[in-house]
């Protein structure tokens, strides 16, 4: 069993369905249970997603949490897709059941090209998570304003292969809470710079295969460069993990050069051709 959590609301269930069914037709041998933490998420929302998975012989369960688990929180990165339920990622060894070891989160930004259980598999002794680095893991400032060494490098929060045992250990959630309230002026990116500020020394790095992000298709003043892409040309095309981290595709001004795979897979949900 393969367990998988996603943290949505109303406004990303579609989204979440496709990011579902990607990774149940790419991975068809093996079998799901699917976690999604969602507050007042309407019972006919519920029923949809159900009968997806179901499609799949795969299994889901919904976790509504309390909002208190929030208190103390706020949000300092705004966007108009970013809302406080982001910080449940820092919360999940509290909120999952306590017989899951480990569960793979994944945004529901992403669609799954590729079989996942040579990630799902990845060896978790003594550290808390399996990630990606970041697009941006080489600007100095992140780490000036976290104070951690440049050298433990800066993952992507999209995708995370989660060693709940670990986290309960340490008790991750109030490590989270705690640091947030004692440093509020250098958490920038959320949740994100919060996991990354606590496991950045207990982490292991995969990969990029795992989390393919927007910014890897595109070259940035002093970033990636044309050898970059030759060098990791099997990682580019195509993605085991596509995550669309800048431009959504269903946004209309989308350039990604793989914006049609999320198109590909919503024509195998409810919301075909929308």
């Amino acid at each position: 069993m393969i367990h998988i959590a996603c943290n949505i609301d109303s406004n990303y269930v579609r989204h979440c369905a496709v990011t579902l069914v990607s990774l149940f037709e790419n991975n068809k041998k093996e079998q799901f249970m699917v976690h999604v933490i969602a507050d007042n998420l309407q019972e006919s929302l519920q029923k949809t997603l159900e009968n997806l998975c179901a499609q799949y012989q795969n299994h889901i369960a919904f976790y509504p949490p309390s909002l208190e688990l929030l208190k103390g929180f706020e949000i300092r990165k705004f966007s108009k897709r970013i809302s406080m339920a982001t910080y449940y990622r820092c919360l999940l060894s509290d909120i999952l059941p306590r017989d899951i070891e480990r569960v793979l989160y994944l945004d529901c930004d992403i669609v799954v090209l590729g079989n996942i259980r040579p990630f799902y598999d990845t060896p978790l002794a003594d550290v808390g998570v399996a990630a990606v680095e970041d697009i941006g893991c080489k600007e100095a400032q992140r780490y000036d304003i976290l104070k951690y060494p440049m050298e433990y490098s800066y993952f992507n929060a999209g995708v995370l292969l989660v060693n709940l045992d670990y986290w309960r250990a340490h008790d991750i959630p109030k490590a989270c809470a705690d640091y947030f309230h004692k440093y509020p002026e250098r958490i920038l990116f959320n949740d994100q710079d919060l996991l990354n500020s606590i496991l950045h020394a207990h982490k292991s790095l995969v990969d990029l295969r795992w989390n393919v992000q927007d910014g890897f298709y595109r070259t940035p003043p002093g970033g990636l460069t044309s050898g970059w892409r030759e060098k990791y040309a099997d990682v580019l095309k195509p993605p085991a993990i596509l995550h669309y981290t800048n431009r959504k595709p269903w946004d209309y001004d989308s350039q990604h050069p793989l914006r049609m795979e999320y198109f590909k897979y919503l024509d195998l949900t409810p919301w075909k051709g929308e």
